[in-house]
């Protein structure tokens, strides 16, 4: 993409700014000639440390009009020692997308702060999923929309694998375009992934078991990850309406989404009485094994 003055004259000042953050003992530099006119690592040292030239290098903290590949970039991140966060940053500052970061792949590795505010949407189904979509946490409300959710492998519980689930087909009563939503929502999140294997699997996993995946797969459709609103047919609620929203959680590369009654007001109302019934039956439950 494009890159302003501007961002190259930030782009210059974010080098400058860790390179003399850098000593050379943190990089192993033991030998170090000559008296030092700036803290942390000299051009050349640094230059080195990337790969580059350090002409090159120069120009660069001098906000010159040159090209840096993304190569290039992960390079000088690797030098600088710098975090997922710099890193990101240094990528944008040059105009390219910063790398992939890896998914969340269990609970535990979701923030603490994210899974309390996951349990006060209660009673609203809410979840967390990563770009694979698989779901990593939810709330009572969820599992109250699912009632079969918990009883799923742990392998599938991902919502693109739940859609071609017979019970989701018999609950979507819009089935074939909410379908062709997820997998367009899909194909769009995860677009930097999909070489990755396990993405790769979950792709002919899913056209191997189910044709009619197969045939969305292949139109190559794509989704924006905005609100949207879809109806279920639930065993107990019958024919609801939900909408939902989706929330980014900074820092843990996943999503929170948040269903809420769209025209009907006394839905929240039923979704709790359900949610309480099911907390009393799990506390039945463990008093009785106790």
């Amino acid at each position: 993409m494009p890159v302003t003055d501007r961002q190259r004259k930030e782009l210059a000042s974010f080098l400058r700014n860790r390179r003399e953050r850098l000593t050379p003992e943190a990089v192993g530099i033991r030998n170090s000639y000559g008296r030092r006119r700036t803290p942390g690592l000299r051009r050349e040292e640094l230059a080195q440390l990337a790969g580059v030239s350090v002409t090159w290098y120069t120009w660069l903290e001098q906000a010159r009009r040159i090209r840096v590949s993304s190569q290039v970039l992960s390079g000088l991140a690797r030098a600088l020692r710098l975090d997922t966060t710099e890193t990101g940053h240094l990528f944008r500052l040059a105009g390219e997308l910063p790398p992939a970061t890896q998914d969340p792949r269990s609970r535990e590795s979701i923030p603490a702060q994210y899974l309390t505010f996951l349990e006060f949407q209660d009673p609203l189904p809410a979840f967390i999923v990563n770009n694979r979509f698989d779901v990593l946490a939810w709330n009572h409300g969820f599992c109250t929309l699912f009632p079969y959710f918990e009883s799923l492998e742990q392998s599938r519980r991902n919502t693109l694998v739940m859609m071609f689930d017979e019970r989701a087909r018999e609950m979507h009563p819009n089935w074939e375009q909410d379908a062709l939503e997820t997998a367009a929502l899909f194909r769009a999140q995860a677009a930097g992934q999909l070489a990755q294997p396990d993405y790769a699997k979950l792709i002919d996993d899913l056209q191997g078991e189910h044709p009619e995946f197969r045939e969305l797969w292949e139109r190559l459709d794509l989704a924006p990850p905005v609100p949207s609103v879809r109806c279920f047919d639930h065993p107990t609620l019958g024919r609801i309406e939900l909408g939902y929203v989706k929330l980014r959680l900074s820092g843990a590369d996943a999503t929170m989404v948040v269903y809420q009654p769209v025209l009907d007001s006394r839905l929240l109302a039923r979704f709790r009485d359900l949610v309480e019934e099911r907390i009393r039956v799990r506390l039945h439950s463990a008093e009785a094994q106790s």
